[in-house]
């Protein structure tokens, strides 16, 4: 038994023109100072062998005045002039065009009101989700997808200066690429593969109905070790999700979604790191993006995880929840 926080009841909050421009806002534009990058393991294997063409991933960075050029990992992890990087990972059935709009709207809300002289290095993570004709044999493909991603996520974290400060924020599919990752990053093992060298610094993330097991950072599952490389975890998950209410089609009968139900099965000092909302009130029975990147309680809670400031409390009111996991 467990007690998860749930925000009242509030309606979804879409902001017309708050902070000076829509939500969601797809526009293809940088603040001075910051990074953007587009990093795609699209064209990339997976299967089941040992190691896997990290090498080859696609890198692009955003110029201010040329769009999208061609860039290297190398220039993707260099440099100290940053606050933080935080990296974004899509959920499913996204081909390359919406994964770069829904990578600028998480940007823009995720430096919203956010001081000049503070500056983000930003990655959008484009894997490979799009969509077949037989809609659950394309989410079953792109769920065993995930797994092989989290190792490509996980090498990229390894390459990240050893100082830095990382967040990481996910969509429905996502989750389950970070959760993998971060159970590599931990020393597990995932799909028989594990990484020989790993990073020292411990992340910050936030999940937007996560598509992953709600038992996925549970110490007594075979790949919880993951939340040991979480600083904190935030996670937004809705109990009236008609699409994560079907999780177990994917992952199997009486497995529940993290997005579903929340993160349960951790340990005293795991429930230290997590704080989690049922959205339920304020999402109804939608597994929609826009609703959760768009709802001023949520971001403005979310944005400050993400970027290392204070953590604030919820904009409302809170009630306590009893929910059996």
């Amino acid at each position: 038994m467990a007690v998860i926080v749930s925000a009242r009841s509030a309606q979804a909050d879409f902001r017309a023109s708050a902070g000076g421009y829509c939500c969601p806002n797809y526009q293809e534009a940088i603040r001075p100072g910051d990074e953007v990058y587009l990093i795609s393991t699209r064209c990339l294997p997976s299967g089941c062998g040992f190691e896997l063409p990290v090498e080859r991933m696609s890198v692009q960075r955003y110029d201010g005045g040329l769009g999208w050029v061609e860039s290297s990992l190398e220039e993707a992890v260099a440099g100290d002039t940053f606050d933080c990087t935080s990296i974004f990972v899509h959920g499913n059935w996204m081909d390359t065009w919406w994964t770069k709009r829904r990578g600028w709207a998480t940007y823009h809300e995720l430096t919203r009101d956010w001081e000049p002289e503070r500056h983000i290095r930003y990655v959008i993570w484009s894997w490979p989700t799009q969509k077949d004709a037989k809609s659950l044999a394309s989410i079953r493909r792109n769920t065993e997808r995930a797994d092989s991603d989290a190792y490509y996520l996980a090498w990229f974290l390894s390459q990240m200066p050893a100082d830095e400060q990382v967040s990481i924020s996910a969509f429905s599919l996502g989750a389950r690429v970070v959760t993998g990752a971060l159970q590599l990053q931990a020393g597990g093992r995932l799909n028989g593969r594990v990484l020989e060298n790993r990073s020292t610094v411990d992340y910050r993330v936030v999940f937007f109905a996560a598509a992953t097991s709600s038992g996925a950072f549970s110490p007594y599952c075979s790949s919880g070790d993951g939340l040991s490389r979480v600083e904190k975890l935030l996670n937004y998950y809705n109990s009236a999700d008609p699409v994560l209410k079907r999780y177990w089609l994917v992952a199997g009968h009486g497995n529940k979604a993290m997005g579903y139900a929340g993160a349960g099965g951790l340990s005293s000092e795991g429930w230290s790191k997590v704080q989690q909302y049922n959205t339920a009130r304020l999402m109804g029975k939608e597994h929609d993006f826009n609703q959760y990147i768009c709802n001023s309680c949520i971001m403005t809670q979310a944005r400050e995880v993400l970027r290392f400031g204070d953590v604030t409390p919820a904009v409302e009111p809170v009630e306590a929840e009893v929910v059996s996991l």
